[in-house]
């Protein structure tokens, strides 16, 4: 079972407005909205909210998926559903393909709003559905603990503040096939496994990891290296060094980050900047992940 969003779902004060989300800047923050947290990698970006009792209307240019972390109670109304009531239940999700339209008039509460641009389901669809074409439309209180889970885990991490692109894409790329599930019927599903990394291209993965590691990789990249989409890279790289993209690579970072400890007397927050970590803050919390000290006592016992 995913271990639960923690400490983010509270009930704000109650309170009416009215709010328009315009399609060439929907992340707006307007009246109706608080944005508490934001965070933006490449394709996805997240914002948890809180939403005062009210009416809204909202349209934007990215596909949307609204996580609930409260209970809404209320009336909805889209392009191709006249009003009707409806409960939203916390845990469930709202998905809403661009260019459609949403007007609710809600109670208050609070979501984790996840946008995802276009391509990302551009490129999958064409990857895992026979034909690449599939109908996405808008769809509401819908239940599954696999995209439960993923999004626990982007909010459990924002309040770290070390996902890194490489696993926000995985992440993207992870929630774009589990939705898109729920509009394929399976025999429609193209089932063919990659063909894997051949040695050559796994070198050059490899060789490019280490001729970058000090700078922000993402999966798109790696994936364009071995000439595969994201969407067949992250599998094929996994059964090729049993291992994610995402946990090689931090790997790598941590490798050469002892590397330079032991050989130089760099800062430690130089040392982080140089081998891709975020900041030193970031660095400590890998080292007390994979060896349960920190950098500088790694450094001291050295000596």
């Amino acid at each position: 079972m995913p271990a639960p969003v923690r400490n983010l779902a509270k009930v704000t004060t109650t309170e009416t407005s009215t709010g328009y989300i315009d399609r060439y800047n929907p992340r707006s923050d307007l009246p109706l909205f608080h944005i508490v947290q934001r965070r933006c990698w490449g394709p996805i970006s997240v914002d948890i909210v809180d939403r005062t009792a009210g009416e809204a209307v909202c349209r934007s240019d990215y596909y949307r998926l609204t996580y609930l972390l409260t209970d809404f109670r209320g009336k909805m109304e889209d392009d191709e559903r006249s009003e009707w009531e409806c409960d939203l239940s916390r845990s469930h999700f709202v998905f809403r393909p661009p260019d459609t339209t949403l007007r609710s008039s809600l109670t208050a509460g609070r979501y984790i709003q996840i946008l995802q641009r276009r391509d990302t389901y551009d490129q999958l669809v064409s990857d895992m559905v026979r034909g690449g074409v599939v109908h996405l439309a808008s769809r509401y209180n819908l239940h599954d603990p696999l995209i439960s889970q993923l999004v626990s885990t982007i909010a459990n991490e924002m309040e770290g503040g070390f996902l890194d692109h490489i696993l926000a894409d995985a992440i993207n790329t992870a929630l774009a096939v589990q939705i898109t599930r729920h509009y394929v019927d399976a025999s429609a599903m193209a089932l063919t496994r990659p063909s894997g990394l051949s040695p050559k291209r796994l070198k050059r993965v490899g060789d490019y990891i280490e001729a970058h590691l000090d700078d922000p990789l993402n999966l798109t990249d790696l994936a364009a290296v071995a000439c595969l989409s994201p969407y067949h890279f992250s599998r094929s790289f996994k059964e090729a060094v049993s291992v994610g993209p995402q946990r090689y690579v931090t790997q790598r970072r941590f490798e050469r980050a002892k590397t330079l400890m032991r050989r130089t007397k760099q800062p430690l927050a130089t040392i982080a900047q140089q081998v891709g970590f975020s900041d030193q803050s970031h660095l400590t919390s890998i080292f007390r992940r994979e060896i349960g000290l920190t950098p500088g006592q790694y450094r001291a016992a050295l000596t």
